[in-house]
């Protein structure tokens, strides 16, 4: 299993494997300050560690909270956190035409874009959204 590791506001992916019997951290990917997951990252640690099991949704929530110390994001950053991922899975989907990929791409760029620049939650002066 794979998760994100906060390096101060740098995350990498890291995994536990065995080796000889003990078990070892791996740095499958330094993700550079990104604050989510851009698809030829995700397939170029699939290629390289084809027999690791990884929960992508996972990662890209871990992300897109950012590290530890950040305030949480609010409902709505949340919201285009989650749609972000699921138009990034659509767009690499076999079927469709080039033209609706490349526009499934755009528009999670777009939430991605949205979602850096929403306040994070302040819980002192939260208001119900």
């Amino acid at each position: 299993m794979a998760w994100v590791r906060w390096r101060g506001t740098s995350a990498q992916l890291v995994a536990t494997v065995w080796e000889h019997g003990r078990s070892r951290q791996h740095v499958l990917a330094n993700f550079h300050g990104a604050y989510s997951l851009s698809w030829s990252l995700r397939e170029s640690v699939e290629r390289n560690f084809p027999a690791l099991s990884i929960d992508w949704m996972a990662v890209a929530d871990a992300l897109a909270q950012g590290p530890p110390a950040e305030l949480p994001l609010s409902r709505t950053a949340w919201d285009w956190a989650r749609v972000e991922y699921h138009l990034q899975v659509w767009a690499h989907q076999p079927g469709g035409d080039a033209h609706e990929r490349a526009s499934l791409r755009a528009a999670a760029a777009v939430l991605s874009s949205w979602r850096s620049r929403q306040p994070p939650l302040d819980h002192e002066n939260a208001k119900p959204e």
